[in-house]
C-alpha cells in the first residue's frame, strides 16, 4: 500500500487548526481588582558632617559663654590685682610717712629735753638721737620689705596672668570637645535607631504588600479561570445548538478536505485510515463522506 508520507508537522498545524473551529468564541475576560498600596515611611538619614555641624550649633552658646565667663574672671582677677597693688602701695608709702612724722615728733622731743636740761650738744643727746634714727631706719625698713615682698608676690600673679588665663581655657576646650564628642556621638546614635525602624517597618510593609499583591493576583486569576470554565461549558459542542454544531462540522470537514486534496491519492488514503484525528474531530456524517472521498 505504500509508505505513510512524513507530514507530521503540517498534521499538527491542520489538529490546531480544527481546535480553533471547535472552538467558541470566548467572552471571558480577566476582571482586575483593585489594589491596596501601602505606605512606607520615608527618612532621609543625615550625614555625618551635617551631624557634627548640629552638635556645634546646639553647644555654641556653652562654648561662648564659658570662654567668656573665663575671660571675665581672668580680667576681675587683673583688675583686683592691680586695686590691691595700688593699696599696698598707698599703705606702704602712709606707713612710712607716718612713722617719718613720729621720728621727727621723737627727735624735736629730744631736742627740747636737752636743752631743758642743758645737754643740746651733749654726747647723752647724740646718742639718744642716734638711738632714734636707727630705730626709725630698722623700721623704715621693715615696712618696705613687708610691703615689697607683697607687692612682688602681685607682679608675679599679675605676670603669670595670660598663662593661667590660657590653661584655663586650654582645660574649657578639652571638656568642650568631650562634650562636642558626646553630643555627636548621641546624634549618631539617634539617627541610627531611626534608620533601624524604619528598614524594619518598611521590611515589614514590603512583607505584607506582597502578600497582599499575591493573594490579589491568585484571586483574579481564579476567578477569570473559574469564567473560562464556565464558559466553555456553556460553548462545548455538547452544549450548543444542533445549527451551530453542524456549522462547525463542516468547516472542520472543508479544512481536512483541503488538506487530503493536497495529496496524491494513495497519500491521502493511506493518511486518512492511519489517523484517529479525521474520525475524532467529525461528526458520522462527515467522517463518512471524507473517508468516501479520499479511503476508499
Amino acid at each position: 500500500m505504500g509508505a505513510l508520507p512524513d507530514n507530521s508537522e503540517s498534521r499538527r498545524e491542520l489538529e490546531e487548526q480544527i481546535k480553533q473551529l471547535e472552538k467558541a468564541d470566548s467572552h471571558a475576560t480577566r476582571e482586575s481588582l483593585p489594589s491596596t498600596k501601602l505606605d512606607e515611611l520615608s527618612y532621609t538619614a543625615p550625614s555625618d558632617e551635617y551631624l557634627e555641624a548640629q552638635a556645634e550649633k546646639s553647644l555654641q552658646g556653652y562654648k561662648s559663654s564659658g570662654e567668656k565667663s573665663i575671660r571675665e574672671n581672668s580680667e576681675n582677677e587683673a583688675k583686683a590685682r592691680a586695686r590691691q597693688r595700688e593699696a599696698y602701695l598707698k599703705g606702704r608709702d602712709g606707713d612710712i610717712a607716718a612713722l617719718g612724722d613720729s621720728y621727727r615728733a621723737a627727735a624735736l622731743a629730744i631736742d627740747n629735753d636737752a636743752m631743758k636740761r642743758g645737754l643740746a650738744r651733749s654726747s647723752i643727746a647724740a646718742a639718744g638721737k642716734s638711738e632714734l634714727e636707727s630705730e626709725y631706719l630698722k623700721r623704715n625698713a621693715d615696712i618696705v620689705d613687708t610691703y615689697g615682698k607683697k607687692i612682688a608676690e602681685l607682679d608675679s600673679e599679675i605676670a603669670a596672668a595670660d598663662s593661667k588665663l590660657r590653661a584655663a581655657l586650654d582645660d574649657f576646650n578639652l571638656t568642650y570637645a568631650t562634650k562636642l564628642n558626646e553630643k555627636i556621638e548621641s546624634l549618631k546614635s539617634e539617627r541610627d535607631k531611626k534608620v533601624e525602624e524604619v528598614t524594619k517597618y518598611n521590611n515589614e510593609v514590603r512583607a505584607k504588600q506582597a502578600a497582599l499583591d499575591q493573594s490579589r493576583l491568585k484571586t483574579e486569576s481564579d476567578l477569570y479561570s473559574a469564567a473560562l470554565s464556565q464558559e466553555q461549558k456553556e460553548n462545548s459542542l455538547d452544549g450548543i445548538s444542533p445549527e451551530k454544531r453542524d456549522e462547525i462540522y463542516r468547516s472542520v470537514y472543508d479544512k481536512m478536505d483541503e488538506y487530503l486534496s493536497s495529496m496524491t491519492p494513495q497519500q491521502a488514503k493511506l493518511e486518512i485510515r492511519n489517523h484517529t484525528m479525521y474520525r475524532k474531530h467529525l461528526s458520522n456524517y462527515y467522517y463518512y463522506k471524507l473517508y468516501d472521498k479520499y479511503g476508499r
